[in-house]
């Protein structure tokens, strides 16, 4: 018998093909609004973050409507994907990435103590490179500008940990924000703007500086807690965001 793939599929995947799969057993027609986050996430035993990341994966793939003020929607598109086999319906969210809040809870465990690393055994060189990328932010005159200059911020942090593993690890991190999950989180909860305001562009600065004054310093224990916030700050705005409600959804997707 010859082997076979195992199949891995994200949780939120797994609460969006549950959805499905319940329109196709007629559970939910075309028209009907599903039941709110917090009576899906209780249904189901897990999250409500998680139940936003299927109801964005649904979205996507254009299994639900979200209508403001008045909740989310099957769409007949999911009535014909439920008749359709199991196995394409497994593709569905085949390439919208990895769930954000898993992937800034793995970020929050791995780069502080890459800092750490950084303020032990950077060569001045690579202190220098960091100072470079503060600069970058500060200068940043539009959204991709500055994501690409705190990437590249958090990417020379771990070049200065001379760790070729975690260096790899933050680069294939920051490879995931940009997947379609999370920039249509990002959307949603205003992490990733349309237009980089400039007080965003000074908070983000201010926070990268911290980390680089804290290396700079030679000082791990700073340099932790400075990258711990910043994180704490990013987790804390997805948390936020996702308590507006799916209203935000719908407005978000104007803009796509």
């Amino acid at each position: 018998m010859p082997f076979q793939a195992v199949a891995t599929q994200r949780l939120y995947e797994q609460v969006a093909g549950q959805v499905t799969d319940l329109v196709a057993r007629g559970e939910f027609k075309p028209g009907d609004r599903l039941p709110p986050e917090r009576d899906l996430a209780k249904l189901l035993g897990v999250s409500r973050p998680t139940v936003r990341e299927a109801m964005i994966a649904l979205e996507m793939a254009g299994l639900v409507e979200v209508r403001v003020g008045a909740g989310t929607f099957v769409t007949d598109k999911a009535k014909n994907t439920g008749e359709s086999n199991g196995a394409t319906n497994g593709r569905l969210f085949e390439g919208a990435g990895s769930s954000p809040f898993e992937l800034i809870a793995a970020r929050r465990t791995i780069e502080p103590e890459v800092a750490v690393l950084a303020a032990q055994l950077a060569t001045p060189a690579e202190i220098a490179a960091i100072a470079e990328t503060i600069a970058m932010i500060g200068a940043a005159k539009d959204t991709p500008a500055h994501r690409a200059a705190d990437h590249l911020f958090h990417l020379r942090v771990g070049l200065a940990s001379h760790n070729a593993v975690l260096t790899a690890i933050v680069d294939e991190c920051w490879a995931d924000m940009y997947s379609p999950m999370f920039e249509r989180m990002g959307a949603i909860t205003g992490l990733i703007a349309s237009r980089c305001s400039p007080q965003q562009r000074d908070q983000t600065k201010l926070e990268h500086g911290d980390v680089y004054r804290a290396i700079a310093a030679r000082d791990g224990a700073a340099a932790r807690a400075a990258m711990n916030r910043h994180l704490e700050g990013v987790e804390r705005i997805l948390h936020e965001g996702d308590a507006r409600g799916a209203a935000t959804l719908k407005l978000a997707g104007a803009a796509r």
